[in-house]
């Protein structure tokens, strides 16, 4: 059966800096399989540009060129970025581009044409520093976190090699979700995929397949709350498994929690090499509780050559 291609949202501005995901796309997925959508949020129009009045003929002469100049710097930027999508081998009919003009921040506005689209994913750099600083700059996700709601999140920075990604499971439904989503976005990719715990007061690094989990982890599991633990990451092993991913392409694995969660687990998905990193946040606490969480924020503001998807 011939699969939909996935569907990402990349927010543009006319920098490179703003398409240095597409190269991350690009290895993680044969062109043919994803589809992007460019958008581009043009600044408000002057007040003296967007009344119905009448107006003189040399205001209506700087009020045409004006629109020309932007329609123009529009034209620019995007294909500015078609070229660099089609570098990196993506075809004309995998390229949409959506235009429209800024009535909110841009983080806002982004969510809501993702919303609108129905994407798989909202693709951003890290980094930024031109106009899209509305959605990341300063406390590291909160302007994409507080309104992205329906759509995941993808963070990238540096140069990722997507062949194997952690997905962080605790006991909370919204680890199902991002496992899920993970499931979707990887399952025809060949990517390792880790289910990935921090334990606490656990002596040493545990991992096995998950049809293993319930022996290789049965002195792990020694409590009611150890339990329901092990039981959301076989959950999300089934997950996977329902979207076709092979065992030998999954582990379940524990790794000590000293007391510095997030730093526990960069560290450790920088020693293997993992590329991708799942983390979900559950209601009702709302994002603002979960940014304050110093787990997520810490891995949000610290994570290097890897891209973070976040659920909600």
């Amino acid at each position: 059966m011939q699969t939909l291609p996935k569907c990402l949202l990349l927010p543009i501005d006319g920098t490179h800096e703003s398409l240095r995901p597409v190269a991350f796309i690009g290895r993680l997925y044969p062109p043919s399989e994803v589809n992007l959508i460019l958008c581009y949020f043009s600044a408000p129009f002057s007040p003296a540009y967007s009344g119905t009045a009448a107006q003189s003929p040399e205001l209506q002469r700087k009020k045409r060129e004006f629109f020309q100049e932007r329609q123009q710097d529009a034209r620019r930027i995007f294909d500015h970025a078609r070229h660099v999508l089609l570098k990196e081998g993506f075809s004309e009919q995998s390229i949409q581009e959506h235009i429209q003009q800024r009535e909110m921040s841009v983080a806002k506005q982004a969510c809501l044409l993702a919303d609108i689209r129905k994407v798989d994913a909202v693709l951003v750099q890290k980094r930024v520093t031109s106009s899209l600083e509305g959605f990341i700059r300063g406390d590291s996700a909160s302007a994409l976190l507080q309104h992205c709601l329906s759509s995941p999140v993808w963070f990238t920075e540096g140069e990722i090699d997507p062949k194997s990604a952690a997905i962080c499971i605790v006991d909370e439904d919204a680890s199902l979700r991002i496992a899920d989503h993970a499931g979707y976005m990887l399952s025809g990719t060949g990517a390792e995929i880790t289910l990935l715990h921090a334990a606490k007061k656990l002596p040493h690094l545990i991992s096995c397949r998950p049809s293993e989990a319930l022996k290789k982890l049965a002195g792990y599991a020694d409590t009611p709350r150890r339990q329901d633990k092990l039981s959301y990451l076989l959950k999300a092993s089934a997950i996977l498994a329902d979207y076709g991913v092979d065992e030998s392409r999954m582990q379940i694995t524990l790794i000590p929690d000293r007391g510095d969660t997030a730093s526990e687990i960069l560290s450790w998905c920088a020693s293997i090499g993992v590329g991708i990193i799942g983390l979900g946040h559950s209601e009702p606490e709302g994002v603002w509780s979960f940014l304050k969480t110093s787990v997520t924020r810490k891995i949000l503001a610290d994570f290097k050559n890897m891209a973070v998807w976040v659920t909600q």
